[in-house]
């Protein structure tokens, strides 16, 4: 008889504490969607998209790592927006923002009654291989205010402890205009000098070391489970391999030929290979990222034509 009242009692007393945490991070979530900035002023996401009574309408949104990111650093984005001559949205989140990252930013984006007539996933191979990039990446929330939208679906979709514990410290931040800010200004401005090969050669063992052995079963789903919601919200939506001066690189073969299947397969799907391009030392700062000019050229050649339907001018 004791052993059930204590059990009932432990039952009732986890209960009232679980409900307890739940209005406490229910207060705690959102508390900052009074703060709004440019998308060229910060790496937050959830501090630029409008949602709730104020949603807001874009003509394209942009998802895809830092070689995303830097198309709206150090005032690119107005370079962007002028040439696609629509309001632009970038998504994509530096420090290799992979695609469970992306899939979350688009769902939360959605959730807050967003709408955007076309997203353009900048793609980059790897993240279709590496934990780091998704479930074990530890980047993309850190400049990101509690939402407890987010914290459900790291929950359910199975992130580790350690990245909902680290984004459960979020909430005791305060000055997001400055957390968030780009800790590199400038960088955007400058042009690489050389192309080095035996670097290259080092990136690509290093993302290689990376890949985990069903890497690519685990993490190409994300791209049927974004088309999904993309076509729900009755948009488009277009995958743009980046220029990659590194040769040969692994598993872009297997990425490509993924996103051709899934083109073809949906009418709402679009798909480019532009890999080869672009590989003028003149258009990137380090080898990896655009510089000032590679981001007006990537926008007038690439993204302009895609938007409007046609094939890259490349």
């Amino acid at each position: 008889m004791q052993a059930k009242l204590f059990i009932k009692k432990s039952i009732l007393f986890l209960l009232l504490n679980t409900v307890i945490l739940a209005v406490v991070l229910g207060i705690c979530s959102g508390a900052h969607r009074d703060l709004h900035l440019n998308n060229w002023e910060t790496e937050s996401n959830l501090l630029v998209m409008g949602g709730g009574h104020s949603p807001a309408h874009y003509g394209v949104a942009l998802l895809g790592t830092s070689r995303g990111r830097v198309l709206s650093r150090d005032g690119n984005h107005l370079i962007v927006e002028k040439i696609l001559d629509q309001p632009v949205i970038n998504l994509s989140k530096g420090g290799g923002g992979g695609l469970m990252p992306a899939e979350l930013h688009l769902s939360y984006f959605y959730h807050r009654g967003n709408h955007v007539n076309h997203v353009v996933y900048l793609v980059d191979p790897w993240v279709f291989f590496s934990p780091i990039n998704n479930e074990e990446n530890d980047f993309f929330l850190r400049d990101e205010p509690f939402e407890m939208y987010i914290l459900w679906k790291l929950i359910a979709q199975g992130y580790p402890s350690n990245r909902i514990s680290s984004y459960l410290q979020m909430i005791a931040v305060d000055d997001w205009q400055a957390i968030s800010t780009y800790a590199a200004p400038g960088l955007t401005q400058g042009t690489i000098k050389s192309v080095d090969q035996e670097k290259l050669l080092e990136a690509r063992e290093h993302y290689l070391s990376k890949y985990a052995d069903n890497g690519f079963q685990r993490y190409s789903r994300y791209v049927d489970i974004i088309n999904t919601k993309v076509k729900k919200q009755g948009g488009r939506i277009t995958y743009v391999m980046l220029p990659m001066l590194i040769p040969d690189f692994p598993g872009m073969d297997q990425v490509d030929q993924k996103l051709r299947q899934v083109a073809q397969m949906n009418d709402h799907v679009a798909y480019y290979n532009v890999s080869d391009a672009m590989h003028d030392r003149r258009f990137f700062y380090d080898h990896m990222h655009f510089n000032k000019t590679g981001v007006d050229y990537f926008a007038r050649r690439v993204l302009k034509p895609v938007i409007q339907g046609e094939k890259p001018l490349l």
